[in-house]
């Protein structure tokens, strides 16, 4: 990022001192695009905390690879634990919301600073992962299938829906849902009595939630699309595995924005059928008879073998790739809705979706994903959402830095936090995220700043956040000359 940011002590030394608030307010708007950070939050309030101080320091902390009690127990804050629990158990907050806007603003960023429309291919991907807990009152836990492990284990099914802009996935909605209904979720009727149950308001954004955790999957990765387009993330393919491939999800990707969504995914070869001259043939029956046409090819480029069909699925114009990998004994097929793309061009886009394991696996070894064992589903939802969020502003830096791995950014970030000028630097690029988010929510920045500069209570919040930076800053700085 190109912009300078001024020294935070000096900073909240402008705020905590109201005499100087005048002065100062005019620098401190136009570093710090506070007037946007203010518009872009709720004006909930914590224990007389503003909601957006809380999650700030909610994202500092998992920036610095660290608990909410580690962080508490450092000195570093004045907020108390409870505050930042009953901010994360509290289902009025709209975390599908916050997310969705860290990914519009980091499109808006890359824009901007790229200077330039670049020919990229974005994509939405969709995918699926186990989130394993050991708790089993937690609310709405159930038995999962892990298909990678083999097997049942107790947690959620982590739903998730990613943007990639041409060069990084970054996540941009998701849901948690659970399974074995059929089965009492694979609990007895104990322990379905002793789950935690949340008080929450009809139509809350944690209520709208937990009616999520039955939904089908198939349903609610289209509901996620639609809203993801609507707000203004621009794709030209939904990229997905096999068990997404059906006829209910495909017909209704293709009916978002008039046709403007192509579908490429990995398709089972199963017995349903496709239609090729007016005859309804399965998968096998296509192999066998396109094998013996001799209709095969090679790619030099992707060391394959490989056939492509025109067919019609449910009435819907298709392109079948079956492949078949130099050293792989069986076929597999790819199927694109895009009827104009050849096979390289098919592999290619079709690898992107390799990307969402990437992203899974970052999360949950560098940004805890899935290691809280609130037993308040809102607080689960709370806590997805802030790991997926601060991989957002990871992948920011790495975009425009010279990382190769979020890992190796992460790491690089924890290092740097015994240096002053992390702080700065990590509020340089949360600020930048939020900047201009939720257009919808406009308030008059001047009219904002006025407010604050008029209210000493304000003020001394604002001060609290930074002052809590330095002092975390200036702690861990001290440990480590120490050592």
């Amino acid at each position: 990022m190109h912009t300078k940011i001024s020294n935070l002590s000096e900073l909240s030394d402008t705020l905590i001192k109201k005499k100087k608030l005048d002065s100062g307010i005019s620098n401190f708007v136009n570093r710090f695009k506070i007037g946007s950070l203010l518009r872009s939050f709720s004006t909930l309030k914590e224990q007389g905390y503003p909601l957006r101080v809380i999650i700030i320091n909610l994202i500092f902390i998992r920036l610095g690879g660290m608990s909410i009690n580690a962080q508490i127990e450092s000195g570093a804050c004045t907020i108390d634990d409870n505050t930042y629990y009953r901010t994360l158990n509290n289902a009025c907050i709209d975390w599908r919301k916050m997310l969705l806007g860290f990914a519009l603003q980091f499109a808006r960023i890359v824009k901007k600073e790229t200077q330039k429309e670049e020919n990229l291919t974005r994509c939405f991907v969709v995918d699926d992962s186990v989130l394993e807990k050991s708790g089993k009152t937690i609310e709405g836990i159930s038995r999962v299938n892990n298909h990678v492990k083999g097997g049942f284990v107790f947690g959620f099914k982590l739903l998730l829906l990613g943007f990639f802009d041409g060069k990084m996935l970054i996540p941009a909605d998701f849901s948690l849902h659970r399974e074995s209904r059929n089965n009492n979720f694979g609990l007895t009727q104990k322990e379905q009595k002793e789950q935690f149950k949340s008080s929450n308001t009809k139509d809350s954004p944690g209520e709208i939630r937990k009616q999520e955790l039955d939904e089908k999957k198939t349903v609610m990765i289209v509901k996620m699309i639609k809203h993801a387009t609507k707000r203004g993330l621009k794709a030209s393919y939904v990229l997905m595995d096999s068990w997404f491939t059906c006829e209910e999800v495909i017909k209704s990707i293709r009916k978002i924005k008039k046709g403007a969504l192509h579908v490429v995914g990995m398709c089972k070869m199963d017995k349903r059928k496709f239609t090729i001259n007016g005859k309804e043939l399965n998968s096998d029956t296509i192999l066998k008879k396109y094998k013996a046409r001799s209709n095969i090819k090679s790619s030099k480029k992707y060391k394959s073998q490989y056939i492509v069909v025109n067919a019609l699925y449910k009435g819907i114009p298709v392109k079948l790739f079956y492949v078949k990998y130099k050293r792989a004994k069986t076929w597999t097929l790819i199927l694109s809705t895009d009827t104009k793309i050849n096979f390289n061009r098919a592999i290619e886009i079709y690898q992107i979706r390799w990307t969402i394991e990437v992203l899974f696996k970052e999360c949950k070894q560098y940004l805890k994903l899935g290691k809280a064992q609130n037993t308040d589903f809102n607080g689960q939802i709370a806590d997805t959402a802030l790991a997926l969020t601060t991989y957002t502003i990871l992948s920011l830096g790495k975009r425009f830095g010279s990382y190769e791995t979020i890992g190796s950014l992460f790491r690089a970030n924890k290092q740097d936090m015994l240096e002053r000028t992390i702080c700065e630097r990590i509020m340089e690029v949360i600020l930048s995220l939020i900047m201009q988010l939720l257009e919808f929510m406009a308030i008059d920045i001047d009219e904002t700043m006025r407010l604050i500069a008029g209210s000493d209570e304000e003020c001394g919040k604002i001060a609290i956040m930074l002052n809590a930076v330095n002092q975390y800053s200036n702690k861990t700085l001290t440990k480590s000359k120490a050592a």
